[in-house]
Parts: structure tokens; sequence; C-alpha cells
């Protein structure tokens, strides 16, 4: 038999990250499967946005207006693991919005703050209404406090969200905390070649786990498989302050730079925000070029043409006296205040791979 019998999925052997994966094709279970079954495990594994939003339009069409979705995000790349359509969809059932990883926040940040900024992110959308939680699977008081409420209503219950949103190890948090046996049960939703796992958390409880959605926009995209654990945050944020001279440049290792520019000779306090892995550098605008040239080849990038995209933000007299973040995705963002006028542009190398950069209002 060439499918999972834990969830109906064709097995396949050669890519550990897409579903069906097994490490052996004569094996009953798939990998993902097999975890779940045996060591109460779910591992991380990412489709296509379009071949989840088709499945999931039959899900919709099956499904009871009680119905929950449980739709997680990641504190760190909130418009890059946003999707907009799957949003839409989901505008008639009951959506509990989970901001994820808000431990690796700087403790410095007030999460009521966090608690306002997207309440008022979400105030003019399809999800104006919906719960929001702030999660961490870190700290137990988190946990029981998100499994108390999955176990509150008597329907069934989705958890969805793009790859490396967390989404798998808020699973297995609250299947630990639950005491769940390593018998949990798992059932075929679709035999097809997406995978939906039934999780039995008791026998009025049922969690459908599904796979993350893959983000074709963020910078970890650009690097190799090796080097993108540092694209994810697992440390708490690291906070390092510039203040830069206009037609200042400043590098995260090879992977991007930004450049601070201005007609007059102004000073402007920057506040650099991203994984501690990460090394940043500071040079001067007509050194940066240079600078490139003789480090791109210290990360092995999977791009082939290194093209230099640049995206550019203008604040004139309207911005003075406002906070803004320039969000990279999977990076991180940059925190400063406009007193006088000034440009910024991030410089990414790339080829035909767009990376989502956003200009939001100051997150914290």
């Amino acid at each position: 038999m060439n499918n999972c019998i834990g969830c109906g999925i064709y097995k396949q052997i050669e890519d550990q990250n897409n579903p069906g994966y097994a490490a052996k094709i004569d094996n009953l279970y798939c990998l993902r499967c097999f975890k779940i079954k045996n060591y109460n495990e779910l591992i991380a594994q990412e489709i296509k946005a379009s071949d989840f939003i088709e499945k999931l339009k039959e899900v919709i069409k099956s499904e009871k207006p009680t119905t929950e979705f449980y739709y997680i995000l990641d504190i760190y790349d909130l418009n890059a693991s946003r999707i907009i359509e799957l949003e839409e969809l989901l505008s008639k059932f009951k959506v509990i919005i989970i901001i994820n990883k808000i431990d690796l926040l700087p403790k410095s940040v007030k999460l009521s703050k966090i608690r306002k900024y997207i309440t008022e992110l979400f105030a003019k959308t399809s999800l104006k209404k919906c719960d929001i939680i702030l999660m961490t699977t870190t700290k137990k008081i988190f946990v029981n406090s998100l499994l108390n409420k999955v176990k509150k209503t008597q329907t069934v219950k989705y958890f969805i969200g793009s790859s490396n949103v967390g989404k798998s190890s808020i699973i297995n948090a609250i299947m630990t905390a639950n005491n769940l046996i390593p018998q949990v049960l798992v059932s075929n939703y679709f035999n097809t070649t997406l995978e939906f796992i039934d999780i039995k958390l008791d026998s009025q409880t049922k969690l459908i786990d599904t796979p993350g959605i893959s983000r074709q926009n963020s910078i970890a995209n650009l690097t190799t498989n090796k080097q993108q654990k540092h694209m994810y945050f697992t440390k708490e944020l690291k906070q390092i302050t510039y203040q830069l001279n206009s037609n200042n440049s400043i590098f995260y290792e090879a992977l991007c730079w930004f450049d601070f520019l201005s007609e007059k000779e102004i000073e402007n306090s920057f506040h650099v925000y991203t994984n501690k892995d990460i090394k940043t550098h500071r040079t001067s605008l007509k050194n940066s070029l240079n600078y490139y040239e003789k480090n791109k080849f210290l990360l092995d990038l999977n791009i082939k043409n290194k093209n230099i995209s640049k995206y550019e933000f203008l604040f004139d007299k309207k911005s003075f006296n406002k906070e803004y973040d320039i969000v990279i995705s999977g990076l991180g963002w940059i925190s400063f205040k406009v007193t006088k006028e000034f440009k910024i542009v991030i410089n990414i190398p790339t080829d035909n791979n767009k990376v989502d950069v956003v200009l939001r209002r100051s997150i914290i």
C-alpha cells in the first residue's frame, strides 16, 4: 500500500519537509503520523497556499457553522504570515487568532500594547470580531489557558497557519498538557495529497492539524536549508541601537542592508530588532557595495544572479514625530522616530524571489 494508513496521504521518500514523507515506502505510516502515534509529536510540513485554499473550500462546504478555526500568526512576521484569501474564507466561522512566540519579545514590551496593536490591525478586516490570544509554548499558564478554551466547546477545531509560525509546537504543547497517552487517534480526513490529521484530545474534543502554508515572501527563502535556522527566531529578539548619520548603511551580514539617506547632514536613531545569530555591521553608503562584494561569499545564498532589489520609503514633514517599523520578512524589523525628512532604502540580493518588506506603525 502506497498510502499512509493514518492520514491517507500518498507516501514519498524524496523530501522530509513535504507531506507524505516516509523513511521507507513500505512503512505503514508517513513520518508525520508515525511521530504522532508513537511520540505525541507533530512535525512541521508545508504546502502551497493555493493548494491549501482549494482544499479548505471543500472543508467549508461540509463543515457546520459551529466549526472553529484557530488561526496562528508569528509575532515577528505578522504581515507575511497572514493569508488574506484564507481570512476571507473563514469570515462566516468562529475564528480565534493566536499570536505566537510572544516570549521572544524583549522583556520590556507590554503585552497590553501588543494586544491593542493586533486588535487595531484586524479592525477593518473580515476577522474584526475574532478573539485574540497571545501565546507561548514555553509557559504552562499560556498553554493551559489555551487548552481550557479548546475544550470549552464540543466542536471541530482546525489549527491553521503559515509554515514556521509554531502551529505544530502549539498542538504538541496542548497534547502534553492534556496528559495524552501515546496512542493518539489518527484518522483519514482527506485521502489526497493534502494531509489533514484528526487528533482526539478526549472523547468530546477533536483537533484537526493541517500542514503549514508555504511562505514564498520570506528572506529565508534566499538561503540554503542549512542557514535557514538563522532566519527563524528561537531566542529573545536582539535589539541594537544605532545613531546614524545621513548616508550610513547597516548590514545584516550579506543578506541585506539598509541605507539612511538625506540631502542634508542629519542624525537619527534606529533600533534594529533581529535574530541574535545575525551579525550587523555599520558602514558608509559609499562603501556599501564594496562591503557587500567582499562579504557575499560568506553566506551560501540560494540564488543565482544576485541582483539587488530595492525597497524605498520616503518620510516627509507629514511623518514628523511619528514612530515606524520597517519589517523585512524572516529577518525582523527596524524601528525609528521621524524628526526630519529622510529616505530609507532596503537592499536585498535576490533574483526572482520577492521578499515582503512593509512599513507599519511601531509595534513596541
